[in-house]
């Protein structure tokens, strides 16, 4: 792991801000599901430490790093408590890009990871989640993630071990991008026409028997609150959604945590994302999430372009 030496903090800030930045919000956003609370968490991180680097720090990765879970921690005893009223189903913000980026953003996306991924990650509890992605993701040695936690290396060995038991699978099956991005291509462009024509029974073949439908609409939009569970049922839930969001909206192919999904608009305003989990032998889909709720879809652009971090509060605190 890298070595670095902070001889003067004023200096060198900005330098430390965008050389890690990328770094500590993939940590954030898979700790907390939340690119935008991870976006605002690393920035504050930097605020907060900017004047107060003035020791020779060994490894400033790994201190950074250690900062950003600690926080990330904090954040999620907060969030556990906020779930307990949270309405309906709870899903992660999705990460969506136009298919038309430009090259360069396919570039800074290259770290993206799969919805999948971030779903699994919700059913681990915080010190499990941690401990799961700096060893798995980030491939941190177990005597550094002991070091962050002030653990023994062999209690983290076993935090390790009994999270790879209970998720039952590695993060590359986890993580990994689609290996059939043409035929998903295809497949969620008949899922958009489907929709849009009411042509929901053209659809009864690209569904696994057992598939589900989970919606996340916060409360503050009309959703279901419950998970639909088999084909028949979710058919009928699709048609509803034909029926009700379709018409007035508009629906394109998008990357979604660079998968093919669905962006839906309404008068430029981004009002819904569809994304999904395939089979990997059938290329059958075996989930549906469908995220409506407003305070998800804020930090969508409809052009394609995202907001750049500030850095004034970096040079004058």
């Amino acid at each position: 792991m890298q070595s670095y030496t902070i001889d003067s903090p004023v200096e060198n800030i900005e330098d430390l801000y965008k050389t890690y930045k990328p770094h500590l919000i993939s940590i954030a956003y898979r700790m907390l599901g939340s690119r935008s609370d991870a976006e605002d968490m690393v920035q504050d991180l930097f605020i907060s430490i900017h004047g107060y680097l003035n020791d020779n720090i060994n490894n400033i990765k790994s201190y950074l790093s250690k900062m950003m879970i600690n926080r990330c921690l904090n954040e999620l005893k907060s969030v556990r408590k906020k779930r307990i009223s949270y309405v309906g189903n709870w899903l992660p913000e999705p990460t969506v890009h136009l298919i038309e980026d430009s090259p360069l953003e396919s570039v800074e996306r290259q770290d993206t990871i799969s919805y999948a991924f971030l779903i699994l990650m919700d059913k681990l509890t915080p010190l499990e989640r941690a401990v799961f992605i700096l060893r798995e993701v980030f491939a941190y040695d177990h005597s550094e993630i002991g070091e962050i936690f002030n653990k023994s290396e062999v209690n983290c060995r076993k935090i390790y071990s009994r999270v790879k038991k209970k998720v039952n699978v590695s993060s590359e099956e986890n993580e990994k991008l689609s290996t059939h991005p043409i035929e998903e291509k295809e497949l969620v462009t008949r899922f958009i026409s489907a929709l849009s024509n009411g042509n929901i029974q053209s659809l009864l073949d690209l569904l696994t028997e057992d598939v589900i439908f989970v919606a996340d609409g916060g409360g503050k939009v009309s959703a279901a609150i419950n998970p639909i569970f088999s084909k028949e049922r979710v058919l009928v839930i699709l048609n509803a959604l034909s029926s009700s969001r379709f018409p007035d909206s508009n629906a394109q192919l998008v990357d979604v945590n660079g998968q093919q999904g669905i962006l839906l608009t309404k008068e430029g305003i981004p009002t819904g994302v569809i994304c999904f989990e395939w089979d990997a032998e059938t290329m059958n889909i075996q989930r549906i999430y469908f995220i409506v709720n407003p305070d998800k879809l804020q930090q969508i652009s409809v052009n394609g372009k995202t907001e750049a971090f500030k850095l004034n509060p970096l040079v004058n605190p």
